[in-house]
């Protein structure tokens, strides 16, 4: 099954905007890269070539100066808006 997000330049904006607004910079002598607090569990997570071009790609065109986003960070707010649906989709289903 392919669950499907069709973006246009307008939500790819949105995207960014919805990014760059959650992340927020790290607790700490060494904060590091800015991250969104609820994410509490990382995991690895595979794809293939063309994904990954794709993600780095959105998130080049995301990121400010002020603000770089990485691939992965938009790959978790792809997969949060998909899984949102999707459960919606489930529990009607019943």
């Amino acid at each position: 099954m392919t669950v499907a997000l069709n973006f246009g330049t307008d939500q790819v904006n949105e995207l960014g905007e919805r990014i760059r607004r959650r992340l927020e910079p790290g607790k700490g002598e060494r904060p590091g890269r800015p991250s969104d607090p609820s994410w509490t569990v990382q995991r690895k997570l595979s794809m293939n070539d063309e994904t990954l071009r794709t993600l780095e790609l959105i998130a080049k065109s995301v990121s400010t100066d002020s603000r770089r986003v990485s691939p992965m960070q938009v790959a978790a707010i792809l997969i949060e808006d998909a899984t949102q649906g999707l459960r919606s989709d489930v529990n009607q289903r019943g």
